[in-house]
C-alpha cells in the first residue's frame, strides 16, 4: 500500500538530526547554515560620523540664523571619512567634512554643502538647526546585544556585511552533508557518449546532484550499477561509509529488473516505505540503517526530481541543519487550465507569477514522468488533491516554492 505523502515526508523528519558543525571564515560563509546564534558584540557605527558631504558645527549658533540674517562661521579645517579632526568646534567656528567623517569634537549639528554658501575660509548658514539635526549616531544600525541570526540560518549577503562591520570573522556552521549518488539499470551510459540503440543517456546523476547541491549538500558519485542485487549492494555499503545519505535512480517499480529494494534489505535497511501516494513519483522506497537514509527513487527524470524536492527536501534540510525545513505552504491560483488532475494526489511544476496583487502558479506545459525540460526554471509545485479533470484558471491551490 502507497504511503500518503504527508505522512512520508513527516516519516523522514522524524529519522534524521543534523550533522556536525565546524568554524569557518567569513569568505567561505555565502550559502552555509549558520550552527550558532549571534548577536552583536558592538554599535555599529561606533561613533557619531556624518550621513553628508558637509560642515558641522555648534547648533546653538545657529538660534537666529534665517535668510534675513544668516550666520557666518570660520571654517577651521576639512576632513574626510576615516580621519579625525585636529580641531575642537568652538562657538563661531565649523568643519568641513565628508559623508561617513566623525563628527568633531565640540559639534552637535551638520548641513549640507547644498544648503549653504561657502569659501575656504567661510560658511554661511541661512536657517536654525537642532542640536543632534543630521548626525548618525552610535548603533543607529546596529546595537550592542542586538540578535542579529539565529542557528539554523542561511548565510546570505546582508548576513555576510552585516558580521563583517560587526569584526566577526569566523562563524561556527553545520558541515555540508554529502550525498551518495548511485544509478542503476542496464539502459543507461554516461552523458557524453551516444547511446546504442535501446539505450539512453544518465541524466538522473546531474539532476539529483544539481538538486541536492542548491540546498547546500556536496555530492559523490558513487557509480553506475547494472540491473544486479549485488552490484548494487555493493555501491550502497561503499555510500554507508562514505555519505550521510544516499540517493538512487532507478530500479524501484514492480518488474523483474527492480531490485534497488532487496539490495537495500541486504544492506541492512529497514524500508518504511515501500512507495508514495503521489504523481508523478510514486515508485520509491526509503530506508533508515544505522541513522542514517537511502532515498531509492524512480528512473524517471521528473519523477525522480518531483519526488527528491517535494517528499524529501525537508528531511534533508533538517539534516543539513536549516531552522525552517519544513515547506511552507501558500494559496496560489492556476495560471493555466491543468488536465491532469483526478484522484489522488497530483504535484504540478511550475514558477511563480504576480498577476494583479495574486499570486499565480505558471506550470510547465508537459508534466510527465519522464519529461525532465519541464524542470528548467520550475521554482514551485502546485498539489492537486483529489480533484476533477480538468481543473481550470483560476482555480486556487496550495503549494509551495522550493
Amino acid at each position: 500500500m502507497k504511503t500518503d505523502h504527508k505522512t512520508a515526508a513527516d516519516l523522514l523528519v522524524s529519522y534524521v538530526n543534523t550533522v556536525g558543525t565546524e568554524e569557518k571564515d567569513i569568505d567561505e560563509l555565502y550559502g552555509r547554515i549558520l550552527a550558532e546564534d549571534i548577536t552583536a558584540p558592538e554599535n555599529v557605527p561606533c561613533f557619531e560620523r556624518s550621513p553628508y558631504d558637509g560642515y558641522a558645527f555648534k547648533a546653538e549658533d545657529t538660534v537666529n540664523a534665517c535668510e534675513g540674517s544668516p550666520v557666518v562661521l570660520k571654517v577651521t579645517e576639512s576632513i574626510r571619512a576615516g580621519e579625525v579632526a585636529g580641531n575642537r568646534v568652538i562657538n563661531g567656528t565649523a568643519i568641513r567634512l565628508m559623508t561617513g567623517a566623525m563628527i568633531p569634537d565640540g559639534a552637535d549639528a551638520v548641513c549640507m554643502y547644498e544648503d549653504t554658501e561657502y569659501t575656504d575660509t567661510t560658511v554661511v548658514l541661512k536657517r536654525r538647526y537642532d542640536p543632534g539635526s543630521n548626525i548618525i549616531r552610535p548603533g543607529e544600525d546596529i546595537r550592542e546585544g542586538t540578535f542579529i541570526a539565529g542557528r539554523g540560518t542561511k548565510a546570505d549577503a546582508g548576513l555576510m556585511g552585516t558580521l563583517a562591520a560587526l569584526g566577526i570573522v569566523k562563524v561556527k556552521v553545520y558541515r555540508k552533508p554529502v550525498a551518495g549518488i548511485i544509478s542503476t539499470g542496464d539502459e543507461l551510459v554516461d552523458a557524453h557518449l551516444t547511446p546504442p540503440g535501446g539505450k539512453i543517456r544518465n541524466s538522473n546523476r546531474y539532476t539529483i546532484s544539481a538538486a541536492m547541491k542548491s540546498i547546500g549538500y556536496d555530492t559523490v558519485y558513487l557509480g553506475h550499477a547494472q540491473d544486479s542485487t549485488e552490484d548494487t549492494k555493493r555501491l550502497i555499503l561503499k555510500g554507508q561509509s562514505e555519505c550521510d545519505v544516499i540517493i538512487s535512480t532507478g530500479g524501484v517499480s514492480a518488474g523483474d529488473y527492480d531490485l534497488v529494494p532487496e539490495a537495500m534489505s541486504e544492506a541492512g535497511y529497514e524500508i518504511p516505505v515501500r512507495g508514495v501516494g503521489m504523481k508523478p513519483g510514486m515508485a520509491c522506497a526509503y530506508g533508515i540503517a544505522n541513522g542514517k537514509l537511502m532515498l531509492a527513487l524512480s528512473g524517471n527524470p521528473a519523477s525522480s526530481l518531483t519526488n527528491l524536492q517535494c517528499i524529501c527536501y525537508p528531511a534533508l534540510k533538517k539534516l543539513a541543519g536549516y531552522r525552517e525545513y519544513e515547506h511552507r505552504l501558500i494559496s496560489m491560483k492556476l495560471k493555466e487550465d491543468c488536465p491532469k488532475a483526478g484522484k489522488g494526489t497530483r504535484f504540478i511544476r511550475g514558477h511563480i507569477e504576480y498577476e494583479a496583487g495574486e499570486v499565480y502558479l505558471s506550470a510547465s506545459s508537459e508534466q510527465g514522468n519522464v519529461v525532465i525540460s519541464s524542470a528548467i526554471g520550475c521554482n514551485a509545485y502546485g498539489i492537486l488533491s483529489d480533484m476533477k479533470a480538468p481543473v481550470v484558471r483560476g482555480t486556487v491551490i496550495s503549494g509551495f516554492c522550493i
